[in-house]
């Protein structure tokens, strides 16, 4: 399992478990990947099983957070069945979409924790 903070260089290798990181004061400007957390990423898509195993990723937090993003999805958390996401907290991040008139969304699979004003939003789930 890999894991990209947004607008940082090369992809940090997690291992099999990753705990208590924070991602703080990040300023987005039309980005694609911004808040992103992929346990079931497959570069074809359709074409991959999900994985029975994998890193479990806990205690994640993102603060200040704010910008515009490219997609549609602002902030999307796609956590495994096997290996939940869990301890995540958000707060406050503000993004919007870079086109303007258009809405941005949060989706939010397998994630546990708490979102304090965060747009856009409620995504994560209570555990």
């Amino acid at each position: 399992m890999y894991l990209m903070p947004p607008s940082m260089g090369p992809l940090m290798d997690l291992g099999s478990r990753h705990d208590s990181v924070a991602f703080e004061k990040l300023v987005f400007n039309n980005v694609k990947n911004r808040i992103i957390i992929d346990q079931n990423y497959c570069d074809i898509r359709g074409a991959c099983q999900e994985q029975e195993n994998g890193v479990q990723i806990r205690n994640i937090v993102y603060s200040e957070a704010s910008g515009t993003s490219a997609t549609d999805i602002a902030i999307n958390l796609n956590c495994s069945n096997s290996m939940q996401c869990s301890g995540i907290l958000m707060e406050p991040i503000q993004l919007t979409s870079a086109t303007a008139g258009k809405e941005v969304s949060a989706y939010c699979n397998n994630a546990y924790g708490q979102e304090i004003d965060v747009v856009p939003g409620p995504c994560l789930q209570d555990k």
